[in-house]
């Protein structure tokens, strides 16, 4: 009998800004596991309904031109609700991610486990000077640089938890 956690979905989003009632999302990937294997992928450009902010696309690299003709919203969450189901949700930082999703969702994922890859991190490596995405990443040995794109931070968000669940 497998565990229920075995398949788990990592997650990530892009935002205009800071609050998930006040932004907007404009990048969602999720990535399904099951135990260490990836075995699917929804990852999408979201088009906002206000232009993104300058500072937002100089951290994600994503700009008005990119989104201009990618789905809004109402056409991309209920493709993630279903995606997603009642796996385990994996994320750094998650609860600013989950709170985006949730809003987004109309609270779609109360009954989801959400595993925060912040505590995992501080757990497995104390040592760091922090606990950000990039320094755990560099850390556990992946060396590209793709940070702040939602598939990319969600592969490496996905690498922290199976690194944690080798020694749990």
């Amino acid at each position: 009998m497998s565990n229920k956690e075995d398949i788990f979905v990592a997650i990530d989003v892009e935002t205009t800004g800071l609050s998930p009632f006040n932004n907007e999302l404009i990048e969602i990937s999720a990535i399904k596991y099951n135990k260490n294997k990836k075995i699917d992928t929804f990852s999408t450009l979201i088009k906002p309904k206000i232009k993104i902010p300058y500072y937002i696309t100089k951290i994600t690299g994503i700009t008005n031109e990119m989104v201009q003709n990618a789905p809004q919203i109402e056409k991309v969450m209920p493709e993630l609700i279903c995606f997603i189901g009642e796996h385990a949700l994996v994320a750094h930082n998650a609860n600013f991610d989950y709170k985006f999703i949730q809003n987004y969702s109309g609270n779609s994922f109360s009954k989801n486990k959400v595993i925060d890859t912040v505590a995992i991190g501080r757990k497995l490596y104390p040592e760091l000077p922090n606990h950000k995405l990039g320094t755990i990443a560099k850390h556990i040995g992946i060396t590209e640089d793709g940070f702040h794109r939602a598939e990319f931070d969600c592969e490496c968000c996905a690498k922290i938890y199976i690194e944690y669940l080798k020694v749990v």
